[in-house]
């Protein structure tokens, strides 16, 4: 009985050192990171890109008719970022300053307590990482939101390409 109560005991541990963090987030609304601007299928769909010339951010692209709730977050802006190279990396959200709380409370609860914060000026900032890829909440006091999610998937290609070189 000692024993099934010790094996018991041992996968109830094992199941809440289990985290959210330990799973790779492997995708932005099924567009998977790394994928090229013009290969990006959604439920058999390609998808397509509008560049937003309203935008400072470099490469920046929205979707027409794209889904502008995470959760019950309404979102104002949902951009999609692609690198030099035409891969998605990174994701750009903007909301309005009242739903803030609500997006830390989504994030918080699928990958719990942000792991850094810091205050610069009139903003609250927090991020949440998630083997490679951060998420970055940044509060813009009585002004909006912005969440920024970004792979680090090119790191994880040029390890591999690194520690496969034939060269010599």
């Amino acid at each position: 009985m000692k024993r099934l109560f010790f094996v018991f005991a041992v996968l109830l541990m094992a199941g809440a050192a289990h985290s959210a963090e330990s799973d790779a987030v492997l995708d932005f609304r099924g567009i998977f990171w790394g994928v090229q601007k013009d290969s990006c299928f959604r439920d058999g769909k390609k998808l397509e890109f509008v560049k937003d010339r309203q935008s400072l951010i470099k490469d920046a692209y929205y979707i027409s008719g794209d889904d502008m709730f995470i959760g019950a977050v309404k979102c104002d802006r949902v951009l999609y970022l692609f690198n030099d190279e035409g891969r998605f990396y990174k994701v750009f959200v903007q909301g309005s300053p009242d739903q803030s709380e609500t997006m830390k409370f989504i994030l918080t609860y699928k990958f719990g307590d942000y792991k850094n914060e810091s205050f610069v000026d009139d903003s609250h900032i927090m991020q949440w990482l998630v083997k490679d890829v951060t998420f970055t909440l940044k509060v813009i006091a009585k002004s909006r939101f912005e969440l920024t999610i970004e792979s680090n998937w090119q790191a994880g290609e040029d390890y591999k390409k690194n520690t496969s070189v034939d060269d010599f």
